[in-house]
């Protein structure tokens, strides 16, 4: 009889792969401050990053409860204006309580409107994002004397960063706001990994597999909905406190339709229900973005072309591709 205990050798080293692999990305991107000299492309990596864990927070939406936010960025947005605004006029060097008191306020924001939402589902569901992600947006350009309207919020002070004892420097330092990024980016995503390979993360793709049969089997589906839509919204908040600190302004601008369509490309790009698939699509989404927008003013129309093709041709992502290149090596 065979151990139950023993494993095969092909899973240990696969094992072994998700711890190895992840630890080697993460010291590569670490000691990339270091070593690379020019600071636009330190820059760039670090956007991705924010992108990315906006993106993965959506992800926690769409791939794994199954709702679609057309908006999701206006939550970064709100994130982003409360922390600048903490900064501003309440206490330029409290880095730590500004990005607490952004993402609590996003937090306190999208409760209710996460209460509303969550009565609905499919097509409803999606559309009440896009109108309260509008509402949003018309708030943030027309309160000019809060948000500065249309010219945006400018004037962001840049904190002292002091990280288990060790002070970086300031956030103005692209290498310091590198590494604070590249720190809440990687923790959101351990942690945000541990819950969805939770009981919870369970329920909620039995809710985005079959929302009516979840609820037949005892499973309060508004209440794991609302807190699926809460996960989501902190990450975002995350992700716009990083934003205020690495560029030291936002428009409104941010927080478009336009905007959060992109969002949505950047999930499809990496794979829906993998976490780290919208990470990798942020990658790439603003990196062919970069690139086009540097040959012609009409990037969006050539960025779109490009887009189609990938979503065509890997439906599922780069994530898909990795699947498909094991099968063509087993067959």
């Amino acid at each position: 009889m065979i151990d139950s205990t023993t494993i095969p050798g092909e899973q240990k080293a696969a094992s072994r792969a998700k711890i190895i692999v992840p630890a080697a990305i993460f010291i590569a991107i670490a000691i990339l401050p270091f070593v690379l000299k020019n600071r636009f492309y330190l820059s760039l990596i670090n956007e991705m990053m924010i992108f990315g864990l906006l993106a993965m927070s959506l992800d926690v939406l769409l791939g794994y409860t199954g709702l679609l936010s057309f908006m999701h960025n206006a939550y970064l947005g709100i994130g982003a204006y409360i922390v600048g605004l903490f900064l501003i006029h309440v206490s330029p060097t409290s880095l730590w309580l500004a990005c607490l008191v952004g993402v609590i306020a996003t937090s306190l924001i999208a409760l209710p409107v996460g209460w509303v939402q969550v009565r609905t589902g499919g097509l409803a569901f999606a559309l009440l994002t896009l109108a309260f992600g509008m509402m949003f947006f018309t708030i943030v350009w027309k309160w000019y004397s809060l948000t500065g309207g249309d010219d945006g919020l400018m004037g962001v002070p840049s904190p002292e960063v002091h990280l288990f004892g060790w002070h970086l420097g300031n956030t103005g330092d692209p290498a310091v706001m590198y590494l604070l990024t590249l720190f809440v980016v990687s923790s959101c995503y351990v942690l945000t990994r541990r819950i969805i390979n939770s009981p919870f993360g369970a329920v909620l793709e039995a809710i985005r597999e079959n929302e009516e049969r979840a609820s037949f089997v005892g499973i309060n589906v508004r209440k794991y909905k609302l807190y699926g839509w809460m996960l989501a919204c902190i990450l975002a908040g995350i992700s716009g406190a990083l934003f205020i600190l690495y560029k030291g302004y936002i428009g409104p601008t941010t927080m478009s339709a336009f905007a959060g369509a992109g969002i949505l490309m950047m999930v499809l790009l990496g794979g829906m229900g993998t976490l780290w698939g919208p990470l990798v699509g942020s990658a790439i989404f603003i990196y062919i973005q970069d690139y086009i927008s540097t040959m012609t003013e009409h990037w969006e129309i050539y960025l779109g072309v490009v887009v189609i093709f990938l979503v065509l041709f890997m439906p599922k992502g780069f994530v898909g591709l990795g699947n498909y290149l094991k099968l063509l090596r087993k067959g």
